[in-house]
């Protein structure tokens, strides 16, 4: 439930900024992948806590899946880079 809300304001609240990266995919499609820097609000509930965040995203134009850059240290210390898919799963 957290993890929705907090992908659920993520993308209600992306705020699109600065220039666009163009990339060409493997069937050669240009401008399929662009790059945005935006600003995303993430909640936390149970200190009823609110916070601003600058990241990157990577958004398919022809499936209008987008993706946020994550880089961090995690609890034992070993350094992550990924994307984070930013989709909800749909309930049925």
């Amino acid at each position: 439930m957290r993890l929705r809300l907090y992908l659920l304001i993520i993308i209600s609240t992306l705020v699109m900024k600065g220039g666009e990266v163009y990339a060409e995919s493997s069937d050669s499609e240009v401008g399929r992948y662009q790059l945005f820097q935006g600003n995303y609000t993430s909640i936390d509930l149970r200190r009823q806590q609110t916070s601003t965040h600058t990241g990157i995203f990577l958004i398919d134009t022809k499936t209008g899946k987008v993706k946020r850059y994550l880089n961090k240290i995690d609890e034992e210390g070993r350094y992550i880079e990924t994307w984070v898919t930013t989709d909800l799963p749909m309930e049925k």
